[in-house]
Order: structure tokens, then sequence, then C-alpha cells
């Protein structure tokens, strides 16, 4: 008589979901962490496989894995899991208004209302994002425009721009 050989369990990990903006680098190790959990035991010479494949973005994505379980002695055995990557923050820039300013101030003032008004830039979302801008030097006291441009830099989308203007009348 020979026994039957154990039916093979196959037991996939949990789904999973990441945060973005976590680096490329933190997301292969937790994925590849992910995929080694799969467990299974029972069947005849038993050989467990997945179909892994890379990680998803770190700005956001997901990938779905099929791991299967082969054995002498019964079909094959699968299951099915997805790890997810958040997708990241859109950046959300905001520019000044456009500010004017009458004529004869000292230059002082200006130069502060200006530095002020260039500070009023805000911004939300992105990965690792930064703001920067062209602004330069206010325009003279006695009438004149500076034009600035805004621009934020993330990880994940390309750079978003706004421009606004400060102007002596």
């Amino acid at each position: 008589t020979v026994e039957d050989a154990p039916a093979v369990m196959l037991t996939c990990p949990p789904d999973q979901t990441e945060v973005a903006c976590q680096t490329q680098g933190e997301i292969d190790m937790q994925f590849n962490d992910w995929l080694a959990d799969a467990t299974f035991n029972g069947g005849c010479n038993p050989m467990i496989t997945n179909s892994g494949g890379t990680a998803p973005d770190a700005c956001g994505g997901s990938a779905t894995v099929t791991w299967t379980v082969s054995s002498d002695c019964e079909a094959d055995v699968t299951c099915t899991a997805t790890f997810t990557v958040e997708d990241a923050t859109p950046v959300m820039l905001t520019c000044p208004p456009d500010q004017m300013e009458m004529a004869c101030q000292d230059q002082a003032t200006i130069d502060q209302k200006f530095n002020d008004w260039v500070g009023d830039a805000m911004f939300s979302g992105g990965c690792n994002a930064m703001i920067t801008n062209d602004a330069g030097s206010p325009p003279d006291a006695c009438g004149g425009t500076t034009t600035v441009t805004f621009t934020v830099s993330s990880d994940c989308e390309a750079d978003v721009t706004c421009t606004a203007n400060f102007i002596v009348e």
C-alpha cells in the first residue's frame, strides 16, 4: 500500500500597500520580502515559483503576483496577491497674486515688500518636493516690474511652475 501524498496547502501573503515617496530601493526590498512570505506544505517533491517580476514604481502602481506550487502527485496549486504603492500626491502650487505698489516709496521698503511677496508662494504634495524661484532683484522704487517664476521640483512628476508680477507704478 502506498499512502496518499499530503495535499499541497499554499498560503499567499496578504495584499500589501505601501505609501508613495519612499526610495525605489526601499520599495524593491519590501516587495522582495513580501514575495518570500508565501508558504506551503504537502505534496510530492513540491516546488514553488511566482510571477513576481519587478516591484511597482515608488511613485505609485501595483504588481499582482501568482504563486504556483507544482507537485508530482497533484495538479498545480495557485494563489494570487497584490503589492501596491499608493500614488504620489500631485504637486499643487499657488503663486502669490500680482502685487502693485505705489511709486516713490524708499527702495528698502520696496525690497522688503518684494521679499515678503516672494515668500507667499505655497505648495503641497509631491515627493521630496522643493520650491525655487528666479526672483532676482526687486523693481526700482521709481517704477518697474519684476516677473517671478516659481518652480516646484518633485521626484514623481515634471516640474510645476507658475508666474507672478511685482509691479511698482
